[in-house]
């Protein structure tokens, strides 16, 4: 599955019409509640998020499937830790990071490493698809890819949660799709 899923993404980085550029909107609005340090990226792509944070002075690790989008990623900005790694099989080190960015990707698996990843402190910023009821909305080919309806807040009901929402977005391309987003601090044992 690895191969596949890396041929995929590969194709995907390497067409020119590939339209995200800028940081995500939540990282920019909610970065600056973490205190600096370290800061994780996963499923970076071409590193529009991991960008943002190194230029605020973060100390990025970025990871994805795509080789190509982590050649990119390294040529645009080589002080960044960018590694390829498949991310069913990727473990996040325990209580590594003040910051991480998890952006229109979903691996349940993941979810506890990024918790347990984080400083006490630490602020997770989260935002991917959820399912949405009738109208015209982008959804991937494999629902296990997204979110249930509040799922991703009872996910992190035992963090101080910053920020919650449940909405319609319009993506780049011009699709519109359902989007669950969330900020939330680890708290203090």
């Amino acid at each position: 599955m690895m191969e596949k899923d890396r041929e995929k993404w590969n194709k995907k980085y390497s067409s020119e019409e590939f339209p995200w550029t800028g940081p995500s909107q939540i990282v920019q609005d909610f970065y600056s509640l973490a205190e600096g340090g370290r800061a994780l990226d996963v499923a970076c792509g071409t590193g529009r998020n991991a960008i943002f944070l190194a230029e605020k002075g973060f100390e990025v690790d970025a990871v994805d499937i795509s080789d190509v989008a982590i050649n990119e990623l390294k040529k645009r900005h080589p002080e960044i830790n960018a590694f390829q790694a498949d991310l069913d099989f990727y473990n996040i080190p325990e209580n590594r990071y003040s910051l991480i960015v998890n952006i229109n990707y979903l691996n349940r698996r993941l979810i506890p490493q990024i918790k347990e990843g984080l400083k006490e402190g630490g602020v997770v910023i989260f935002e991917t698809f959820t399912l949405a009821e009738g109208g015209d909305y982008f959804q991937p080919e494999n629902k296990d890819y997204m979110l249930r309806k509040n799922e991703l807040l009872h996910l992190f009901m035992d963090f101080y949660v910053v920020f919650y929402q449940e909405r319609d977005k319009i993506k780049p391309d011009g699709k519109k799709a359902f989007v669950s987003s969330l900020v939330a601090i680890k708290k203090c044992q």
